[in-house]
């Protein structure tokens, strides 16, 4: 299932965002697809985040050296939260703005 989960979020240094929760279901693994379209920082980082709750958030995978531009980070597999979400961080001093996906899949 593909749920796009961030259309221009904005994240300044020191300040980390998070993307709505995402509810895996069945599915273990996630694909992320991310689009950089401003970045006037070093880089942006997207770290998944799962939880059973979605009180208390575990860091599942990290992916950082993100520019602008589209990637597509490795997927993860063996994923056993009920629901995650991306936590995006800046490098540097500046400013980032992207837009992502996440697609899920039972592995």
């Amino acid at each position: 299932m593909y749920v796009k989960v961030a259309q221009e979020l904005t994240v300044v240094d020191g300040v980390d965002a998070f993307t709505p929760a995402l509810a895996m279901g069945d599915n273990n693994s996630t694909q992320l697809d991310v689009t950089v379209v401003v970045n006037s920082a070093t880089s942006l980082g997207l770290v998944t985040q799962g939880s059973n709750d979605m009180q208390g958030w575990s860091d599942v995978t990290t992916n950082s050296g993100l520019v602008v531009g589209f990637a597509a980070p490795t997927k993860t597999t063996g994923i056993a939260f009920r629901y995650v979400r991306l936590k995006a961080t800046v490098s540097g001093t500046g400013t980032v703005i992207f837009s992502a996906g996440v697609n899920t899949a039972k592995l």
